[in-house]
């Protein structure tokens, strides 16, 4: 988005009015029935954060457990109707397959039983992972409504600028070792990289995960094609790029191919950290610039209205996610040394 939109949402984002404390003590009381005060210390009742549709809450039981509650209330049917009246997008696009798969995405994120059981699929992906923390869940505290988790004190990565260089930088190695291990190891990801949902705790190192309403299954088709996707465009392999995109759902064939090389184009410039051999400087990066240029071209001037397939719209949300977070800390990443891996055993076996 143009900077002065982006700026207008974030403003938005932090200026919403929280629930009022009428409609908030009605919604505890439907989770824990009546006198549910008794089951607390203390209970904030201003929230202490913004959750991505809903508000989080500081409350301490009466057996001493320090939670984080996180409760909803939520409209989110206008966006697109935001983005065609500010021409953001053409009005001939068609987005329905696209918001068919956000409304699907935005239910499973208001339903906190499915929140939970993310939580513990995902900790025990990273169990064998030091450098990460996922809150445990407290069931007797946790209904859909309202999900109960361990909370966590931690400094947010966007406070991280000031911090040494060699910090950031070994967070930003985190970060992509992370998105890796979930797009091609776990095929589980959590798709809603925003600051927010990243914590640094200061005594240990570690970062703290929080927020897996977003989390998704990957299959291993797309997987394995992904691979193949990132191993033609680090080696500038311009045919088996449109190959792969092609069979992704990216176009279909007969499309016109000054659109297809637009296109293969537009995914050369967002793989510039990949094809780089050694160290990457996210914060000088031009890449999120050059691609939108491309993505306007490509749009406006060529005439290319097809949406990406919605099994690609939230994974392309945390790798352009991963990119922007590293380069807000500024952070200097061997991307190319943190997918290889990945990619030697997974390219080499797919057909």
């Amino acid at each position: 988005l143009p900077r002065e939109v982006a700026d207008a949402l974030a403003i938005l984002r932090a200026d919403a009015d929280a629930m009022p404390d009428v409609q908030l003590r009605r919604a505890l009381g439907r989770a824990y029935g009546k006198g549910w005060e008794s089951r607390f210390q203390h209970f904030g009742m201003e929230p202490v954060a913004a959750a991505s549709i809903g508000q989080v809450h500081f409350g301490v039981t009466t057996d001493g457990r320090e939670l984080a509650l996180k409760s909803i209330e939520s409209d989110v049917d206008n966006m697109a109707a935001i983005l065609r009246l500010s021409r953001l997008l053409p009005r001939d696009l068609d987005l329905s397959a696209v918001l068919a798969e956000a409304k699907r995405q935005l239910r499973q994120e208001t339903d906190y039983e499915v929140e939970a059981e993310n939580l513990r699929r995902y900790a025990s992906l990273v169990a064998d992972d030091p450098a990460f923390v996922v809150p445990r869940v407290y069931e007797d505290f946790s209904t859909r409504q309202i999900l109960a988790m361990d909370f966590i004190r931690g400094i947010p990565l966007d406070q991280l600028s000031t911090q040494r260089r060699a910090v950031r930088d070994r967070i930003g190695v985190l970060l992509y070792r992370l998105l890796f291990r979930e797009l091609f190891e776990f095929r589980f990801m959590q798709t809603d990289p925003n600051l927010a949902n990243y914590l640094l705790l200061p005594d240990s190192g570690q970062i703290a995960l929080l927020d897996f309403g977003a989390g998704r299954v990957i299959s291993e088709r797309l997987s394995r094609l992904y691979a193949l996707l990132f191993h033609a465009a680090i080696h500038g392999d311009r045919e088996g790029l449109r190959r792969v995109m092609e069979r992704i759902g990216f176009f279909e064939a007969g499309e016109r191919p000054d659109r297809i090389d637009g296109l293969v184009d537009l995914f050369l410039v967002g793989c510039d950290p990949f094809r780089c051999r050694g160290v990457y400087d996210f914060g000088a990066s031009e890449v999120p610039a050059r691609a939108r240029a491309v993505g306007m071209d490509l749009t406006f001037k060529r005439g290319f209205l097809r949406p990406p397939p919605p099994e690609t719209i939230f994974l392309h949300r945390k790798l352009g996610g991963t990119f922007l977070l590293c380069a807000r800390l500024g952070a200097r990443v061997d991307a190319r040394a943190a997918i290889s891996p990945f990619l030697d055993n997974i390219a080499a076996s797919a057909p």
